[in-house]
């Protein structure tokens, strides 16, 4: 990286609904885990841990946008976006309105987040990388792919992506 160059850096952090619903529902996988064990049920005891282990490991953790790029760091694997390839960057305002038209097609609507594939009425398919509702943006690239993203920089990395792909 040159020394010149600007990035952002941000976190996932989770809002305290989705906070709720992933200590609730790790728990009861746990509470299965363990009553799995104690009765020695090899299925349930596999299914659990599985169950319990693979949302976590596509929960966004860290974001970092830089002069080409907006990348997404996961446990397995990152995504990356070229700002190139970017179309339009718009803060998300009316967040409740934008989720109740949205459908999930394949992924997560409350563990770790609304994380993977889904549908809105007017957008069409869309991927989301969002743990808190209320600090959405969205990102249109050329192709006609849509990504959901939320972080508590949204304002200033929607202005530095606009301000990179309208020069």
């Amino acid at each position: 990286m040159k020394d010149n160059e600007q990035r952002i850096t941000s976190t996932f952090p989770m809002s305290p609904v989705i906070l709720v619903v992933t200590v609730l529902v790790n728990a009861l996988f746990v509470s299965m885990v363990i009553s799995a064990f104690r009765s020695s049920i090899l299925a349930i005891e596999i299914l659990s841990l599985v169950i319990l282990i693979s949302p976590a490991l596509f929960a966004p953790l860290r974001l970092i946008v830089d002069e080409k790029s907006l990348r997404i760091w996961r446990p397995i694997g990152k995504v990356e976006i070229q700002l190139e390839d970017i179309k339009s960057c718009n803060i998300i305002e009316d967040n409740r309105g934008f989720f109740d038209k949205t459908i999930r097609t394949c992924g997560s609507g409350g563990l770790y987040g609304c994380l993977g594939h889904f549908r809105h009425s007017v957008y069409g398919k869309m991927r989301l990388f969002v743990t808190h509702l209320k600090q959405c943006f969205m990102i249109r690239m050329k192709d006609g792919r849509i990504f959901v993203v939320s972080s508590p920089k949204r304002k200033e990395i929607m202005e530095f992506i606009n301000g990179k792909i309208h020069v």
